[in-house]
């Protein structure tokens, strides 16, 4: 079952996950080399100075209090700065920066790592050999000894790390680069300018969310990032796709990208499993961070939402919900 959908997410949340989980890593050889490397970050040729025209709402409620909703994509390149004047306005004048949650801060808190971590083991007796098929182990364990990345130590994690690890890793050999990350710049930013930083979600709170999920929702998103590896041609493609829908500022293309999931030869079994998974994943953050953005506003303060695409473009997602609640809602271009 091939779904273009979790490549999106891929870059709208996983990278909160292996930001720092993966930074070990960072010096290793990164794999097998591919022709792909440095693809998905290296800018068009013909927009090489042209800089980016990203997707920016402004929110108003009845009293004129003001909020902003703007998409993160969590690697980025090179011609996505310096951010258009529009969005660097809004974010100065902004009083908080609100984002899923604060990788920079949580990349350097060995504390609160550990803490996140714990709830990725299994504290049961199990290992991964006794909730995935031993093919798809076996899989995955040759993806990582590519990378260099395996230690037996991994088995005591659930399959959702060993996807994020893959993923990480697949996305170092093709060139992704959280540092040019969105939200990794304005959180940057943030401390440079002292802005205040209020986390939406939390780094624990979406790495206990990926344990949550059942054996078959692990499974599928294990067997998803190994067929991205199986497939690094295509994923490299679909990634750079994605990328220049982000810079292009379309905001109907990009949320077609976005929704975009292929179920044609998918067994009832497994639309079920992703329907389960979208739920959780977007449909029950979407209307959290709506619920979020409603508080912001009522406090008076104006906030600067930055939180994966996936959850501000769209229908239903938090630009939609808030324009159904009542709120004005507005695309900001200058």
């Amino acid at each position: 079952m091939k779904l273009k959908r979790l490549l999106a997410l891929l870059l709208t949340f996983v990278m909160c996950f292996v930001f720092a989980s993966c930074k070990d890593n960072s010096d290793k050889d990164s794999g097998t080399p591919t022709n792909n490397t440095e693809q998905i970050t290296k800018a068009p040729e013909a927009s090489q100075n042209e800089g980016s025209s990203p997707i920016l709402y402004r929110v108003t409620d009845k009293n004129g209090n003001i909020l902003w909703l703007f998409g993160s994509i969590h690697i980025g390149r090179e011609d996505y700065y310096p951010l258009p004047d529009y969005v660097q306005k809004a974010f100065d004048e902004s009083d908080i920066l609100a984002v899923e949650a604060d990788i920079v801060a949580y990349a350097v808190d060995t504390n609160q790592q550990m803490q996140a971590m714990s709830h990725l083991v299994y504290n049961d007796g199990t290992s991964v050999k006794d909730h995935i098929p031993q093919e798809l182990y076996d899989k995955a364990v040759m993806i990582l000894e590519e990378y260099d990345s395996y230690i037996p130590a991994m088995d005591w994690y659930c399959p959702a790390f060993w996807s994020s690890l893959i993923d990480s890793l697949m996305l170092e050999q093709l060139g992704g680069n959280a540092e040019l990350g969105i939200d990794q710049h304005l959180l940057e930013k943030a401390y440079e300018d002292e802005k205040e930083i209020a986390e939406i979600e939390s780094i624990e709170l979406q790495y206990k969310m990926l344990a949550d999920y059942d054996d078959d929702i692990q499974i599928m998103l294990l067997e998803s990032s190994v067929e991205a590896y199986e497939n690094l041609e295509t994923t490299a493609d679909e990634l750079k796709e994605m990328m220049d829908f982000w810079a292009s500022g379309d905001e109907k293309a990009f949320a077609d990208y976005l929704s975009t999931v292929d179920l044609e030869n998918a067994t009832d079994e497994e639309i079920k499993t992703y329907e389960r998974y979208d739920q959780v994943m977007v449909t029950e953050r979407n209307l959290n961070m709506a619920d979020y953005a409603e508080e912001a506003l009522s406090s008076g303060k104006e906030v600067f939402i930055c939180v994966g695409s996936a959850h501000i473009i769209g229908d239903d997602a938090v630009a939609d919900l808030l324009s159904q609640r009542g709120y004005k809602v507005e695309r900001i271009t200058k």
